[in-house]
């Protein structure tokens, strides 16, 4: 396998704590529950087998919410035995501190939590009644278990785009990283994005001073500055760091079975009825690499 395809990023369940207000709401969606999904823990299992053997160095467990997927624990230290270096989840928080010690146990390394506000009646009005203070706890554990922590914030202008500087300051005295992430147009409203959209580069520009470029983390698609003095970093994720399909590196599993490679997941490749062969996989990764290639 290629070396640069070395990132998996794996759905776990589709179910959730709670949906966030800004997304597009899918009429007529339906959300498949872990149990009648398609993909079960030991097809999981085989994907990432497949993958160590071809070089896997990074794993993230995704949703939904990955806490809420009963095999998680299992597959963490079933990714820790088989010797993946980096083991992280996207999580919105909720539960995590009471199980923070227990993940990394098992094997976890990285956390990303998912967070857009830190007043308390706009996290509420954004997930229809969050438990803020549960977040807090959750980042709290993290730091004092030694994860890699990343908090990501969506920033939304008319909502939190006046929280934004309180979020860098927390890089000031904590060894976390701070990421700003810029709506997509896509999963949106189109009047949610228009009127939402807040150019990031822009803002920093704006009104941050002493702001030092970073080193570039492997496989990631964030660019990090450092407020100067400060222990953490703050990252970047703009819309178009994200709009590109050439990125080899980066490979999306599905929790129905599909497959693709890229930064957006997207059901493209279905290969839940072909794990057991290993020949057609790797036919399909190289179909799949070759035609972002030519592209």
């Amino acid at each position: 396998m290629d070396d640069k395809l070395s990132y998996l990023r794996v759905i776990l369940t589709e179910e959730s704590n709670f949906s966030l207000l800004y997304l597009k709401s899918n009429v007529g969606s339906v959300v498949i529950e872990q149990d009648r999904q398609a993909m079960k823990i030991d097809d999981f299992k085989k994907v990432i087998e497949y993958f160590v053997k071809r070089g896997l160095k990074k794993i993230k467990f995704v949703g939904g919410e990955p806490l809420l997927y009963r095999g998680l624990s299992e597959l963490v230290e079933y990714s820790r035995e088989l010797g993946i270096e980096e083991i992280g989840i996207t999580t919105n928080g909720i539960g995590l501190a009471t199980r923070i010690i227990e993940l990394k146990a098992k094997g976890l390394t990285n956390v990303n939590i998912s967070l857009d506000s830190l007043k308390e009646y706009r996290y509420q009005a954004l997930t229809d009644g969050g438990n803020l203070k549960e977040v807090f706890l959750s980042i709290d554990a993290c730091i004092a278990a030694g994860i890699n922590l990343k908090i990501n914030c969506v920033a939304i202008k008319g909502f939190n785009d006046d929280e934004l500087l309180d979020f860098m300051k927390m890089t000031i005295n904590n060894d976390i990283d701070i990421r700003l992430i810029e709506l997509l147009p896509y999963g949106l409203d189109k009047g949610v994005f228009e009127r939402g959209y807040l150019d990031i580069r822009q803002f920093l520009e704006y009104n941050v001073e002493s702001v030092l470029k970073d080193k570039k983390d492997d496989l990631s698609i964030s660019e990090y500055f450092r407020i100067e003095g400060a222990m953490g970093r703050v990252g970047i994720i703009t819309k178009d760091s994200r709009e590109h399909k050439d990125d080899l590196r980066r490979i999306n599993v599905s929790n129905r079975g599909y497959m693709n490679i890229g930064p957006v997941q997207r059901n493209e490749y279905f290969i839940k009825n072909i794990l057991e062969d290993k020949e057609l996989l790797d036919d399909l990764i190289y179909k799949a690499a070759s035609e972002i290639t030519i592209k």
